[in-house]
Order: C-alpha cells, then sequence, then structure tokens
C-alpha cells in the first residue's frame, strides 16, 4: 500500500463510522419519528460497508502474485457478501444487525488470518481495521441494546 494514500485512506475509514454513529445516535435519542427508520439506515448502510469491504478483499489479493491462499479468501469474500446480503434482507431488525455484527467479525478474522499469509507488507492497514472493525462492532452491539 502506497504510504502517499495513508492520510486518505485513514481519513475516509475513520469518516466512514459517521453513518454508523448518526444513525445510532438518531436511534436512541428517537431523532426519527419512527425509530425504526433510524434502524434500517444503520442496517443498509452496515450491509453496504460489509459488502465493500469483501470487495476491497479482492483487490488486496489481485494485487500479489497468485497462492492457493487467496482463492479461499476471495470465495470467503464472497460468502462474507452473502451474509451481508442476508443481513439486508431479513426483516427483523435485531436478527439483521446480529447477522451483519458476525459479517464484521468474520471479515476481520479472514483478513488477519489469512490475508497477512497472502499480503507481505507491514503497514498501518491492519491496525486501522481492528480500531475501525472494533468500533463497528462496539455500534452493532449499542442499536441491539433496547431503547427506553
Amino acid at each position: 500500500m502506497r504510504t502517499s494514500s495513508r492520510y486518505l485512506i485513514t481519513s475516509l475509514g475513520f469518516l466512514g463510522l459517521l453513518p454508523f454513529i448518526g444513525s445510532l445516535l438518531a436511534y436512541h435519542t428517537g431523532w426519527f419519528h419512527a425509530s425504526l427508520t433510524a434502524q434500517k439506515l444503520f442496517i443498509s448502510y452496515g450491509a453496504i460497508i460489509l459488502s465493500f469491504l469483501g470487495g476491497a478483499i479482492w483487490g488486496q489479493v489481485l494485487e500479489q502474485p497468485f497462492q492457493t491462499k487467496g482463492r479461499l479468501l476471495l470465495i470467503c469474500s464472497n460468502l462474507i457478501a452473502l451474509v451481508a446480503w442476508v443481513g439486508l434482507l431479513t426483516n427483523q431488525p435485531q436478527l439483521s444487525l446480529l447477522v451483519l455484527l458476525l459479517g464484521y467479525v468474520s471479515l476481520f478474522w479472514v483478513e488477519a488470518r489469512w490475508l497477512k499469509m497472502v499480503r507481505t507488507d507491514t503497514s498501518y492497514y491492519p491496525g486501522m481495521r481492528f480500531v475501525l472493525t472494533v468500533s463497528v462492532c462496539s455500534m452493532h452491539l449499542l442499536m441491539l441494546y433496547p431503547r427506553y
């Protein structure tokens, strides 16, 4: 990963948390008249970002020389994208949030466990992804917390 794009990648990564934060706050403060609207925004954005991150694995694998592990990474990223889609289609918000939460944990596990075998760099990216994943998963748990 080029160091010249580090600031942009980090900025975009953390700015990507804003829709999660906004819909979480809207849900718990009752900002939208119908609290399900904030939940739907959170779930749909979560599914889109989860699919995006699964697709980002493709770019990282394709940059490297072919390896057998690369094939497994591509299959896993597709499965995780399908999980995101199922999470989006589920008509039960709590189930959707749980499915997406498991998708984020799975995606991070795939990246942390297998992607480091394919990539040889020791960049800042894995640490940044860890912080972002913990943040997103925490917000999923807060969204699951009952609103009073």
